[in-house]
């Protein structure tokens, strides 16, 4: 799938085991997830590939100069109609604000368009800390839809954002 960077075509890829290292790196450099957190990003990841062609989740990446630089997970939600779940996109720091978060959002709405999905549901943390976060998905056009408090921790509350992909 591709993902525009300026006037450049940038391809993402299915992730593979040997991009371990990299995704976590690229995870934590986002400034979205903390060290701690990372034993949780790498488990999810070890599940896809255990899972193999049975795996729930499209786990890709984005690569520039044989580093990754952005990586992507997300899903098609159970007991919902055509509903999907972007459940993370980071970008390594040192390519944040050129566009590659907004390629990389755009690549999988088109792949979630083309499987038929009806809605996208993104769920973020309501600290002050992500508040770029949450305008980032703001200005691509989704609504805030919910907001559960203390949802990942006491005083880290759940911010959920929808958009429809396709018109019914």
């Amino acid at each position: 799938m591709a993902v525009v960077r300026g006037n450049q075509v940038v391809e993402l890829r299915a992730v593979v085991p040997a991009d371990v290292g990299e995704f976590l790196r690229v995870s934590e450099g986002s400034g979205l997830f903390r060290r701690e957190e990372l034993g949780a990003v790498e488990g999810m990841l070890q599940g896809h590939f255990a899972a193999g062609e049975a795996s729930e989740q499209t786990i890709q990446v984005y690569e520039l100069g044989g580093r990754l630089r952005g990586v992507v997970c997300f899903t098609e939600r159970p007991f919902a109609d055509r509903v999907w779940e972007l459940q993370m996109i980071a970008v390594d720091g040192v390519e944040q604000r050129r566009g590659v978060g907004s390629g990389m959002l755009r690549a999988v709405e088109d792949q979630v368009r083309q499987r038929g999905g009806r809605l996208l549901l993104i769920e973020t943390s309501d600290q002050g800390s992500f508040e770029r976060t949450r305008q980032f998905y703001r200005s691509h056009g989704y609504v805030e839809a919910a907001r559960i408090p203390d949802y990942f921790a006491d005083g880290d509350g759940k911010v959920s954002f929808v958009r429809r992909m396709v018109l019914d």
